[in-house]
């Protein structure tokens, strides 16, 4: 990971890390929690143009998760916002990209038993069921892709906005801070990732969206490149939306709960197996290069 705290004095570090954890979280947990109080009702989201709405999510995904991580970088870490986009090669990009694949696959069958978690008949269960149900219908309506204009907007702001902006400020801000203040990246890898998928208020799709979090942490703790969790987020959110348009176009035949389902046992083992030896050479190459 970055030495994101180097300006700091040796013997403050761990509290600074703490206190800007702390404040990090405190913000974000704010804005999502302001949102999700004001909801809007499905009827009226359903009468909003698809493509009106990904303007107006693109906006606010970037004004939070990329808005706020440059001020911070900028204004109290006193650093080059270029220091959390390094360069990486094209072996690292495959290499990343197979492995994102892998998780994937690898984490369906944990996706399909979040997805049918009974929380019983408590406010939290409806709650948490209002939230899932509106977002699904919100999620469908912007993805329901009438034209390839659409289809691109959604990859902007689904795909790349999110990939920038939520590893900037998670892995790049969250776990390095988190990293410094507990004197033990296992656990800040770990807590960021439950942060990670609990700020997102998706409680049906928590468990796999840990994982997801937990995966980025270590690639970006072991090759020490933001960049690459960057790209490992792109192409967990990318390859979604565009398997949901090729399905739409008639170009895969697949059904909305086949998309849900968990994939079936040969195809787990196989990715499973390819997916820890593509874990394994990615971290033992970057162990070589930074000794």
């Amino acid at each position: 990971m970055q030495d994101i705290l180097r300006k700091v004095p040796e013997e403050k570090r761990r509290r600074t890390g703490f206190v800007y954890s702390i404040i990090l979280i405190a913000i974000i947990l704010a804005i999502m929690l302001n949102g999700s109080a004001g909801e809007t009702e499905t009827d009226l989201i359903l009468e909003f143009d698809p493509i009106i709405l990904l303007l107006l999510q693109g906006v606010s995904s970037a004004l939070i998760f990329i808005g706020i991580p440059f001020l911070f970088i900028g204004v109290i870490l006193r650093t080059g916002i270029h220091e959390f986009f390094p360069k990486i090669s094209w072996p690292t990009v495959a290499s990343t990209s197979l492995i994102t694949i892998c998780a994937i696959v690898i984490t369906s069958p944990v996706g399909a038993w979040n997805m049918n978690l009974d929380f019983g008949d408590s406010d939290f269960a409806r709650w948490a069921e209002n939230s899932e149900n509106r977002l699904r219908i919100a999620t469908e309506h912007i993805t329901n892709f009438t034209s390839p204009v659409q289809f691109v907007l959604a990859f902007v702001v689904i795909g790349i906005i999110p990939a920038v902006g939520e590893e900037l400020l998670f892995r790049g801000l969250i776990q390095n801070n988190l990293s410094m203040a507990l004197k033990n990246h296992h656990i800040a890898i770990w807590l960021t990732g439950f942060i990670f998928a609990a700020i997102h208020l998706q409680f049906f799709g928590l468990a796999p969206r840990m994982l997801l979090g937990v995966l980025l942490g270590y690639l970006y703790h072991w090759s020490g490149k933001l960049t690459v969790a960057m790209l490992a987020h792109l192409v967990n959110n990318g390859f979604q939306v565009i398997l949901l348009y090729l399905v739409q176009q008639g170009m895969v035949e697949m059904s909305s709960e086949e998309m849900k389902q968990a994939a079936p046992w040969p195809t787990l083992l196989i990715f499973g197996v390819l997916g820890v030896y593509l874990l394994y050479n990615f971290k033992q190459r970057f162990s070589s290069e930074n000794e």
